[in-house]
């Protein structure tokens, strides 16, 4: 459930920065870099919270239960809500700062890569939806 949320926005908004890249740049590497490590850094920022959930969840199950154990994490939503009430906001980016010094560079790097990779391949690009007009056969 966690990686679905972090790989969906990391493409997103890798493609959309793309995107908005004027033509006479779209081939640098640098910008192709820059774009990849601004959608790990977004994707690894608003999908932190729910790994800081998993690890919690995952550590208390390591733990003996309590009869009286009244704040334990049974699902995610609740999980949130419960860090946020008992533990304060701040701790759903506790450690946030040390995975941008991975995960930064590591998708920065591998989107580029494999943008080069299909360029030197010739893979052509995805064509883009266009509108449905009213020339439909039927």
């Amino acid at each position: 459930v966690g990686i679905l949320p972090y790989a969906g926005l990391k493409f997103y908004i890798y493609e959309d920065l793309k995107s908005r890249v004027p033509e006479d740049y779209k081939r640098s590497v640098i910008l192709k870099l820059s774009c990849g490590a601004l959608a790990g850094l977004f994707g690894q920022t608003l999908t932190y919270p729910l790994d800081v959930v998993r690890r919690q969840m995952q550590v208390q199950n390591k733990q003996p239960q309590n009869a009286n154990d009244a704040f334990r994490i049974r699902g995610t939503f609740q999980g949130l809500f419960l860090i946020i009430r008992c533990q304060g906001w701040r701790q759903l980016f506790a450690g946030l700062s040390l995975n941008y010094v991975k995960v930064v560079p590591s998708v920065a790097i591998g989107f580029t890569t494999y943008d080069m990779m299909k360029n030197l391949l010739g893979v052509p690009p995805r064509e883009k939806a266009h509108p449905l007009t009213g020339n439909s056969n039927k």
